[in-house]
Parts: structure tokens; C-alpha cells; sequence
């Protein structure tokens, strides 16, 4: 019994104060009815490898979920070492699907639909549950016959299955809708726990006090502990990720940015599958038209490597299983940072030679039109700027400076960025439904040269 007093206390500690955490995120985000920026919730998929219902594929066979044995922890896994990847593969049932629960629900612009990452038990791949309008404005139905709805309530969706279960997704300080909490058929629920940026997933804990708590390093996932109790004793036990070393691991995670040096898979169903020099190039050449000297931007589908911990580093287009490519949100678009982990601030700049522009940001994304009659390579061009800070134009040489970047609608407190795209036409800032077939490749727009800079 001395073993269950001294360790149980401290369990249901690390417990309260992760669930205090969550609620103040969820809290701040709900007040929160900024406008999320309609690019950033593209289509993003971290590869996985689907398994039976509930499972994570580690070190061994599938492994289920324990939310009706509360004498077990919370989520089985082997005796041994498991395999790197959790982020990638572990997932919970969605009716006759498994929800990979480090992703995110998005939203299809150019359908106007959401979409639901998940892996399907039956084409063993990446399948992508769409969510279209039905009846009233805010209700979305499952398209594919699984009979699965989606209420859109601004901050927050919700995903309910025909058996009851019902899904909560929460908008992020950075704009994503990730999943809060589950409440399973049988009545069971988990909250899903995040670090105070939103941008982790920290750990879960159901309704009995069990947890489940990812620890990070800088390569990902270091280690896996859990906590439950069993026959009136609390119990803990620490599963290690990978060759991490024997010692003890220090479960502490600190609530605020964290950047982290290693670049996530690439999904198995991405269009493009490498990063070449040809690519840094154009990047480099962008950077330095619209930011300050150490800006760096991601315009070929690919996030700058430090931000790899925030985001899948891919984000272009990708596959699903039913053999549709989809775009992703750098697919025909770029993001501009301050540096390449995206704490720094920066100038934001447009090339001078527009004849229109916006007279002020809009109230929700901050987004500012210029209308070129020729820009770089080519005529008839329309620029629209995201999440511009501190709107005011001043000319300065070839460039005219706007502002800064990191305005509203697309940025944290935990990093900052603007978001950049084309369209043929002097359009100024086209419906969402009209974007995608307007939208040109920005590295296109400028002639790049050997050194990233354009001529």
C-alpha cells in the first residue's frame, strides 16, 4: 500500500494539470471566432499503416484499445520496444474506419467539403471520409455510405457515427481543427491533451483518471508512460520508442513552442517525393521578393525543415486510396517566415508595378489584393497577401514594403507567418469555391537564378 499512497497522488496530479492545460487552450480558442485561414485547412496526411480497429502499429501485433477494462492501462502495447512512428499510425475506430488521431480534420475548398483523414480496413491504405452540405447549413453527411455526419459549429465540429460515438474538434491557436475528446457508443470518453500552442499532442486521459502521455525528443516520440490502477494500486509503466537509452525518462513536457530538428515521413501518398535544389532555389528567390533578410519561404509543397515538429514537412498534393489526387496547402501557394522555425518576425514586401491594390486588410484574414498588368514572367496577375501585420505602404526601390508578417488569421504565439498566392486575372480576392482554378504556381511567376535570387 505504500507503493499505491506515494505514487497515486502524483499520477492524478500530472493528470489534473495536463486536463487544466487543455481546458485553458480549448477555452482561448473558443472565444476565439477569428476565421480560419481557408488555405492552411488543406488536405495533410502523415503516412500510416493501417491495422485492425484501434491499433497502433509497434513493435508486434495490432494492440487495441482498453476503454471497458479499467483494470488494464489505457492503451495496450507489447512488452518490447516499440517502433518509431506512433505519430503515424496510432488511431482509434470511426465507425467501420480508424481515425489517426495526431491528424487533423480539413477542409476542401475547391469541393467545399471537409475531409477526415482515416485508415481503411479495407483498401489497407489512406482514405479520405468527405463531409458534404446536407439540409441545413451547418450539417455535413459522410459521402460514402459509412453514415457519418459532421456539425459544424464555427470553433468547433463535431463527428458523430451512426452508433452514437461522437467526435470533438477543436480550432487551434494555429488555425487546425484537431480532435478534443471522443465519447465512444458504450459511453466511454478520452480527451485528447495538447501543449499550450496546440501544436503536440501530449497525451490522453479517460474518464476513470488512466493516462496516456507522449514524450518527445528531438527525433519525435522518445518514450510512451501510462498510468492506471489495478486491484486498489496505482501502477505506472514507461514504454520506450526506438533505440532511446535504459535511463530514467523525465516525463516533463514545457508548455511553449518547441522546435525540434527532425522532419516528419513523407506521406506514402504524396505527388512529390523529394525536395531538390531546383526547389531551395525558387524558395530563396521568393524569400528575398516578399521578406526581410533572413526570411525563408515554402512555395513547392514543403514546409521549412525546422518547422517540421508543427508540421508534416510535405504539403502538397497528395493520392488518397480512391485514386483522386487532392491539393494540399502549399499546392499553388507559399508561406513566408521570419526564419525557417518561425519565431522570428519579419518586413513583408510586394513588388512594386501594381496599378490596384485593397485599401485595408480584411477583418478576418488579413488578406491585401495588388493587381499587376505584368509581374515578373507574366500579365494579368492578381497577388493576394495574407495575414498582413501593421498595414501601411511605403515604396522602398523595386519593392513596396506593407507591413509585417504574422496578421490575423493564420498566426500563433508560437510562430508567425504570412500566407501568399496568385491568380490569373484581375480578380482582387476570388470566392473559395473559384481559387483553385485561379490559382497560379508561384514558382513560376519570377525567373530564378543559380544563387536563389531572381534577375
Amino acid at each position: 500500500m505504500h507503493s499505491y499512497r506515494s505514487l497515486l497522488p502524483r499520477a492524478f496530479r500530472l493528470a489534473s494539470l495536463i486536463l487544466c492545460v487543455m481546458n485553458a487552450a480549448w477555452g482561448a480558442t473558443l472565444a476565439s471566432r477569428a476565421k480560419v485561414d481557408g488555405g492552411r485547412a488543406r488536405i495533410r496526411f502523415v503516412e500510416g499503416k493501417a491495422a485492425s480497429t484501434g491499433s497502433v502499429d509497434a513493435a508486434g501485433p495490432a494492440f487495441k484499445w482498453n476503454v471497458g477494462d479499467r483494470g488494464l492501462p489505457l492503451l495496450s502495447l507489447p512488452n518490447t520496444r516499440l517502433t518509431p512512428g506512433l505519430d503515424q499510425s496510432l488511431s482509434y475506430p470511426l465507425g467501420q474506419f480508424s481515425f489517426p488521431i495526431f491528424q487533423a480534420l480539413n477542409f476542401d475548398e475547391e469541393h467545399a467539403r471537409y475531409l477526415l483523414p482515416s485508415l481503411s480496413t479495407e483498401s489497407k491504405g489512406v482514405h479520405f471520409i468527405e463531409f458534404a452540405r446536407v439540409e441545413s447549413k451547418n450539417k455535413y453527411a459522410s459521402i460514402d455510405g459509412a453514415n457519418i455526419t459532421l456539425i459544424d459549429n464555427d470553433s468547433m465540429k463535431v463527428v458523430r457515427t451512426n452508433d452514437g460515438a461522437r467526435y470533438i474538434f477543436v480550432r487551434y491557436p494555429d488555425g487546425e481543427f484537431r480532435c478534443a475528446s471522443i465519447k465512444d457508443s458504450s459511453g466511454a470518453s478520452l480527451n485528447l491533451l495538447y501543449t499550450a500552442n496546440g501544436l503536440m499532442l501530449h497525451g490522453l486521459v479517460d474518464s476513470s483518471g488512466r493516462t496516456v502521455t507522449f514524450n518527445y525528443a528531438n527525433d519525435g516520440i522518445k518514450s510512451v508512460t501510462q498510468t492506471w490502477m489495478a486491484n486498489s494500486e496505482g501502477l505506472t509503466k514507461t514504454w520506450i520508442v526506438g533505440d532511446q537509452p535504459e535511463s530514467p525518462i523525465n516525463a516533463s513536457v514545457k508548455f511553449s513552442h518547441a522546435v525540434f530538428a527532425f522532419t516528419k515521413a513523407m506521406p506514402a501518398n504524396a505527388v512529390v517525393r523529394q525536395y531538390t535544389s531546383a526547389m531551395a532555389a525558387a524558395d530563396k528567390t521568393l524569400a528575398h521578393i516578399f521578406g526581410g533578410s533572413n526570411a525563408v519561404a515554402g512555395a513547392n509543397g514543403f514546409e521549412p525543415a525546422g518547422l517540421a515538429a508543427s508540421y508534416p514537412l510535405y504539403r502538397g498534393d497528395i493520392i488518397g486510396d480512391d485514386g483522386i489526387k487532392r491539393r494540399g496547402h502549399l499546392s499553388y501557394a507559399m508561406h513566408l517566415y521570419g526564419n525557417a522555425d518561425g519565431t522570428s518576425d519579419s518586413p513583408l514586401y510586394v513588388p512594386a508595378g501594381f496599378t490596384q491594390n485593397s485599401g485595408q486588410p480584411s477583418p478576418t484574414d488579413a488578406v491585401v489584393t495588388f493587381y499587376y498588368p505584368r509581374l515578373g514572367n507574366l500579365t494579368d496577375v492578381t497577388l493576394a497577401v495574407f495575414h498582413v501585420a501593421d498595414f501601411q505602404m511605403s515604396a522602398e526601390g523595386e519593392r513596396v514594403r506593407i507591413g509585417r508578417i504574422g496578421g490575423p488569421g493564420g498566426s500563433s504565439a508560437a510562430y508567425k507567418h504570412s500566407h501568399i498566392e496568385f491568380y490569373r486575372g484581375n480578380t482582387g480576392l476570388p470566392p473559395l469555391a473559384a481559387r483553385p482554378r485561379l490559382r497560379i504556381d508561384p514558382t513560376t511567376v519570377f525567373t530564378i537564378a543559380s544563387d536563389g535570387l531572381s534577375k
